[in-house]
């Protein structure tokens, strides 16, 4: 069933739409946009105005309801780490719709006794969908959410463990964290513990990233892909392939420069119509992505797969040329595992990127894995002491920890960091030793620190000359 406008419209697609259109007229924010709106062939759907986030915003916090608050089930809202948050309102059986796709896209994950380490955080829609996936007959969850007071990361490796569990739900970076507290600890995940699938989204994933953490962990990595607002959108294949959900949603990639489809390979804006939502129905919403149509797969699976490279305001220009996350993350993933490592950390500075990577490791390529991914642009590798990226000592003992970056602009406004630790941890008070410890790692980064922030002055100096 065809999902993109660049095909002939399947029949029942338009009429998914119409139902759609017909339910969002009940919400405050399209009753009039949509008041006129006819839908008898697919260009008039064409000629809808897109949905803007701001559009969200907008339209306050019942904006996009569009049921009786009786119906609903579950609020939701966007971290508001991109702008001001946005809501939500769902039915069960908007959960439930999207919770029994997962497990019908994935039976060999989700299956009765599977033991699922559910760690994604518990306002995000995903940690309650697999919740719903395991009560719908998927598996026995562990509702662990790395938000928590209760389940720090060291316990959830211990709760992993202890349950066996098979399955791990949760960040992109959760692998990464809970290998390296058990290198620390002295086991080796691969053998120590039965973890055969990770089920990651949230962040950037691309297939080095995706490579490395299935070698630690010697198991399969599963993408997942959606958003707040739209719900479920897509998971991959076991070719890496990320295939878009035609049965909820309904996506137009569209091109950079204008309104017209975006060719196969080409980089488009990524324009979400839901056809499974209830509560919150939303039609042509710009979702702010930046993907890349892919062709057909060797799965066999019809579905369009596509790349998400990241959001549109989170574009990076350096050396006349412009990256998005997705690519600076490869890039450096590519250039740790060069290294032997899993830990890393890019700051965009002026006049180039400096990728950081924690490693004792003494050989390796880094500069060649990273212009492989991006060419020939100014580059600087710093190779790092253990715990000073990822400061598994301080992690261990932290109950605060939230949505992780890898990327730092430090030619923006806002928190300059320099470490995963930096921008995920809400530090605890610590003993003599390990503030002894602590000191001297902290009086490194801070040097270290100066000397970027002296070479930051310097260069905002000579650009405004």
């Amino acid at each position: 069933m065809p999902t993109d406008s660049t095909s002939e419209i399947d029949p029942e697609v338009l009429e998914a739409i119409r139902t759609t259109v017909e339910r969002a007229r009940h919400s405050p924010l399209y009753s009039k946009r949509l008041r006129d709106v006819k839908l008898r062939e697919f260009d008039e759907f064409r000629g809808i105005p897109l949905t803007t986030r701001q559009d969200l915003v907008d339209a306050g916090l019942h904006g996009t309801r569009a049921v009786a608050l009786d119906r609903i089930c579950h609020y939701g809202e966007t971290s508001g780490t991109t702008g001001e948050p946005n809501s939500i309102w769902l039915t069960s059986e908007d959960l439930a719709r999207n919770a029994r796709t997962i497990a019908q896209r994935h039976p060999d994950v989700f299956a009765p006794g599977r033991i699922l380490m559910n760690r994604f955080p518990f306002m995000a829609a995903p940690a309650h969908l697999i919740q719903l996936i395991a009560q719908q007959g998927g598996g026995v969850a562990i509702p662990a959410g790395n938000i928590n007071w209760d389940v720090p990361f060291p316990r959830a490796l211990e709760l992993a463990q202890h349950t066996g569990a098979q399955v791990m739900a949760g960040l992109p970076l959760e692998p990464i964290v809970l290998a390296q507290i058990a290198l620390a600890q002295g086991l080796d995940p691969a053998k120590d513990l039965a973890i055969d699938t990770f089920f990651l989204g949230g962040a950037p994933l691309p297939p080095v990233l995706q490579k490395r953490i299935e070698r630690v962990w010697g198991a399969r990595v599963i993408e997942l892909y959606g958003s707040t607002e739209t719900m479920l959108l897509g998971t991959s294949c076991p070719f890496r392939s990320l295939h878009l959900e035609t049965g909820l949603v309904h996506c137009e990639i569209l091109r950079l420069d204008s309104d017209d489809p975006a060719d196969i390979g080409d980089v488009g804006r990524l324009i979400v119509t839901t056809l499974g939502i209830e509560g919150s129905p939303l039609v042509r919403l710009d979702t702010g992505d930046r993907v890349r149509r892919m062709p057909a797969c060797a799965c066999g699976d019809d579905r369009p797969s596509i790349v998400v490279l990241g959001r549109e305001n989170d574009v990076i220009e350096i050396g006349n040329r412009l990256f998005h996350p997705y690519e600076i993350i490869e890039a450096a993933a590519a250039a740790a595992d060069a290294l032997d490592s899993s830990v890393f950390f890019t700051v965009v500075m002026p006049d180039r990127l400096l990728f950081r990577i924690e490693t004792e490791h003494v050989g390796g390529d880094p500069q060649a894995a990273i212009r492989e991914h991006l060419g020939d642009i100014p580059i600087e590798v710093e190779r790092t002491s253990q715990n000073s990226l990822l400061d598994v000592e301080q992690l261990s003992r932290s109950p605060s920890v939230y949505k992780p970056v890898l990327v730092s602009d430090w030619r923006r406004p806002g928190r300059h960091t320099m470490s995963v630790s930096q921008g995920m941890i809400e530090w605890p008070r610590p003993s003599f030793p390990e503030l002894g410890r602590l000191l001297i790692r902290s009086l490194r980064g801070a040097a270290r620190g100066r000397r970027l922030r002296r070479e930051l002055r310097v260069a905002e100096k000579t650009t405004s000359r």
